[in-house]
């Protein structure tokens, strides 16, 4: 059976990453599962490709363009370099919260939040390999997952990477 979404891989040689030594995937994440712009995917599809990478890979990015151009590769190369590095199992793109958030209690507003200190993740999202495969076995029943949320939910380490500088929350 065909998952209902589209995933392309692609290898750090098809391209021409600089960082990760050649043991790196690129995953385009296509149609389907978004909320807001938020990246999800399906957690069968994504169990299957993980289970088929070669024992050399450890480590995956998540995108959400049908081909990265060269300013997405440069900046999933400076990520890549970034997350080997600091150590951590993840490092996320991120932009500051711009939606009004609210608190609320069942149907009524209690207060705004302040977004100052909120951010929203965006692909791409580089992942150690080991992380999101032990995340992915603590699932119970979920159809789609944030490959970060996922992953820093599950007890992963997270950086949020934002230009040329990790933000360590």
């Amino acid at each position: 059976m065909d998952a209902p979404q589209l995933v392309r891989s692609f290898s750090s040689r098809q391209l021409s990453l600089v960082s990760g030594q050649g043991r790196v995937v690129v995953f385009a994440v296509l149609g389907g599962g978004y909320i807001g712009r938020s990246l999800q995917v399906h957690v069968p599809t994504a169990a299957r490709l993980l289970e088929r990478l070669p024992a050399h890979i450890d480590t995956v990015v998540f995108i959400d363009e049908p081909v990265p151009d060269a300013a997405l590769l440069s900046l999933i190369d400076d990520m890549i370099a970034e997350r080997a590095g600091l150590g951590v199992d993840v490092v996320a793109n991120f932009v500051p919260a711009v939606e009004a958030v609210k608190r609320v209690d069942h149907d009524r507003v209690l207060e705004g939040i302040d977004r100052s200190k909120l951010v929203s993740v965006r692909p791409p999202e580089v992942v150690g390999r080991r992380s999101i495969e032990q995340a992915m076995r603590s699932l119970d029943d979920a159809m789609w997952v944030n490959p970060s949320a996922l992953v820093s939910s599950s007890g992963g380490s997270l950086s949020l990477f934002s230009g040329s500088h990790a933000v360590h929350p």
